[in-house]
């Protein structure tokens, strides 16, 4: 084991510590690589899950003084869908939710370890892990070409920042979604099926370098050959594939030349 594998999991070993020792609290659940350790780099977080009885979860979300060397943390935001993220003095950083176990039934999860917790804790995690996450690619691909038309607009008017959001954010968001629903199982085995976005350069290299290469082009640009690449990567071989919404978007912005 590397010196970086004995922190990571010294750390957890803390952690799952600190839970056992907490009667208010009922599991830590490792999620990502967290869980699976094989990914775990230097820039490698703990991403967890806090199931505590229920009422108790403001009280561990708020009041971090549960955490490891709590005295160290440099750091805290809890977000508006309620998760919590940490950064240490070191700069290690935390993310992690805070749940009941009757809530852990809307969440989602791929892979994950129950470090500490009852048998309903591990058959609700059991549960979620096959859950299906859903065919996504129609409302994605459509959502790509309403975002390059409405980034395209507003950096005609002038808003180029929001637009370069619209467009090289949201859309090439949407485009690698897509193609993660449309394209052959064997080459989107490396990705995250709950995020797309991540580990696109192992699965999809050629994909990847097109879309860097997009990204350092005028907003425009990109938003152009964005609409292309969509087009060339998607349409052939889809009857479902929005022709008519592609062309309605070439038109306006004048891009039928």
């Amino acid at each position: 084991m590397s010196g970086l594998e004995r922190r990571f999991s010294r750390f957890l070993e803390r952690l799952v510590g600190v839970a056992r020792a907490d009667d208010r609290v009922v599991a830590v659940v490792g999620m990502g690589s967290t869980a699976a350790r094989e990914r775990v780099d230097e820039w490698s977080d703990h991403d967890f899950a806090l199931v505590t009885r229920p009422g108790f979860e403001d009280v561990f979300r708020h009041d971090l003084s549960w955490l490891p060397a709590s005295d160290r943390i440099a750091l805290s935001v809890v977000e508006d869908h309620g998760g919590v993220k940490v950064v240490y003095d070191d700069g290690h950083v935390l993310e992690f939710g805070i749940t009941d176990v009757a809530g852990l039934a809307g969440w989602k999860a791929n892979a994950y370890d129950v470090l500490t917790g009852p048998p309903e804790v591990h058959a609700a995690m059991a549960a979620i892990a096959v859950r299906p996450a859903g065919e996504t690619a129609e409302r994605d691909v459509a959502l790509v070409l309403t975002q390059v038309l409405i980034g395209v607009g507003r950096a005609r008017r002038g808003e180029r920042l929001n637009a370069s959001d619209v467009i090289r954010g949201q859309a090439v968001g949407h485009l690698l979604r897509a193609a993660a629903g449309r394209l052959p199982l064997d080459r989107r085995a490396a990705l995250d099926d709950l995020d797309p976005t991540r580990r696109v350069e192992q699965a999809f290299p050629g994909l990847a370098s097109r879309i860097e290469r997009l990204l350092v082009l005028d907003v425009e640009e990109c938003a152009r050959g964005l609409l292309d690449l969509t087009t060339e990567l998607l349409e052939p071989g889809w009857p479902g594939f929005p022709r008519r919404g592609v062309d309605a978007v070439r038109r306006r912005l004048g891009w039928t030349g």
